[in-house]
């Protein structure tokens, strides 16, 4: 309720309206077997529904990016469906039929094996990190499907059951790696996953449990490593990369970049550690173990100390986006403040309230603690 949820219908309404009006007939195309945009060839990823667009007036990019992202796709959803799921903003009309179209195209390119670019619009792999969204979105859609009572589903009947278990098939075997095809992008610890514990809730508790106990490979001393030997904002990133935050990467651009990276000199990103509270809290409201709060505290705490002083060049009592290496110093990154960090850390403050709260320490049901 309140200024929040006004602020999440306005955002989901606008992309909804950006992929309605743009991006409908590229998933249309695709669907109907005139486009094939499968497989690892730049040339075709700018075929696929597009996942930036320009905010300012809700056009299209032209610009070359790599739009393989099932992640973000499968995020739009499982958000989307939960304001229906609250009763703050019903599926009805043209937002039914995109669900429909978006489910559609992810069962056309197998999403579950397909390689797609991950969190990090990066190596073409198979990532867990991109299974999970797709997965939370069409368990919220049967979810939601039961709940309404709807009869007539906006895409093929078998596809909510088709793209479930395979989605579910392949992440049980990737878990608690991010990667494990192809072999050459092998990742046994990215700190995307921690998203598929929080908010998502798309894993048990024992693997979630893994997952975080995976993400002591990448804690760093102010902050967390995307994944260890990332090479974007590496020691100097702007006198060896340049400045532009919006340049993209092919494949074969990237080794390039990652053969500028030293062991150890991976950006610190400021995402996670938040996140990492946020789900420890969940634990400890469920469960009621002391140990879980006092990880729930250590990773508020590391978040908190994250922010900015007043040493920072984008000013004091900012959250970043990440530390990086230049000239011997760890500093915030170009994109500081972020708003992605602000909301982690928002949410990591909720569930600390929710911990120390009476009210907030009920049980889960059993399926959550499976």
């Amino acid at each position: 309720d309140g200024p929040g949820c006004e602020d999440a219908k306005a955002c989901l309404g606008s992309i909804a309206k950006f992929l309605l009006t743009h991006e409908s007939q590229r998933m249309e195309l695709i669907i109907n077997g005139h486009k094939n945009v499968t497989g690892t060839d730049p040339a075709t990823w700018m075929d696929r529904p597009h996942i930036r667009f320009i905010g300012e007036t809700g056009l299209e990019d032209t610009k070359w990016y790599n739009h393989k992202q099932n992640d973000a796709l499968g995020y739009f959803m499982w958000a989307r469906i939960q304001l229906a799921l609250a009763d703050k903003m019903p599926i009805v009309g043209d937002h039914y039929k995109l669900l429909g179209q978006l489910f559609d195209f992810l069962r056309t390119i197998e999403c579950w094996k397909d390689l797609d670019a991950g969190h990090w619009e990066e190596h073409s792999a198979q990532h867990a990190s991109s299974l999970g969204p797709c997965l939370a979105a069409v368990k919220a859609f049967k979810e939601l499907v039961e709940q309404e009572g709807m009869s007539v589903l906006p895409c093929k009947d078998d596809t909510p059951d088709v793209l479930e278990k395979n989605l579910q098939e392949q992440l049980d075997l990737i878990l608690p790696n991010e990667t494990i095809t192809p072999a050459e992008h092998t990742r046994d610890a990215d700190s995307a996953l921690i998203f598929l514990c929080y908010p998502l809730g798309v894993v048990s508790d024992k693997m979630g449990l893994q997952i975080v106990e995976r993400l002591k490979k990448v804690m760093g001393h102010i902050a967390m490593c995307r994944y260890r030997k990332d090479s974007y904002w590496c020691k100097d990133y702007k006198e060896l990369i340049g400045d532009d935050p919006t340049k993209h990467f092919t494949d074969e651009e990237l080794k390039h970049r990652d053969s500028l990276l030293k062991e150890g000199e991976e950006a610190q990103w400021c995402l996670f550690d938040p996140m990492v509270s946020a789900y420890y809290g969940k634990l400890y409201q469920s469960t009621r173990k002391e140990e879980y709060l006092k990880l729930q505290q250590l990773f508020l705490a590391r978040a908190l100390a994250a922010i900015t002083g007043n040493d920072c060049e984008f000013g004091p009592w900012m959250c970043c986006e990440a530390y990086y290496l230049t000239k011997g110093e760890w500093k915030p990154n170009d994109n500081t403040p972020l708003v992605w960090t602000q909301i982690d850390l928002k949410m990591a403050l909720y569930e600390m309230e929710r911990s120390l709260s009476p009210v907030g320490r009920m049980k889960r049901p059993a399926s959550a603690m499976s």
